[in-house]
């Protein structure tokens, strides 16, 4: 094997470690976005009630259903940690590539 592919393997490698974590940053970014959306959503709802003088009930009251949701939380958590260690670790042999291929008289050269 020519000693350049290590350098384009490598730089392929880097590119999906690096699409794998900015999807899992981009992902958890538009989460936070919503989950803060959704508390001033609800802050507004629960002023206006209060304004209005009713008695504000929250609907998300997740307190009878976390054994519903825990599991699902878990499971989701799990395939993103898992999906950011593949991204990690194409990103590390990429790096691992590039370094040999570019290593002076490591294997020929093609050519």
């Amino acid at each position: 094997m020519c000693q350049d592919w290590f350098s384009v393997g490598g730089q392929l490698l880097d590119l999906t470690g690096f699409y794998i974590i900015a999807w899992e940053w981009y992902h958890q970014l538009k989460r936070d976005h919503d989950k803060r959306m959704g508390e001033l959503k609800k802050a507004y709802d629960q002023q206006a009630a209060e304004i209005d003088g009713i008695k504000y009930v929250d609907p998300d009251n997740d307190k009878d259903n976390w054994r519903i949701f825990q599991p699902l939380f878990l499971a989701e958590w799990r395939w993103r940690r898992l999906m950011f260690i593949i991204g990690a670790a194409c990103f590390t042999l990429g790096i691992i590539g590039q370094v040999l291929g570019s290593w002076p008289n490591l294997i020929a050269k093609c050519g």
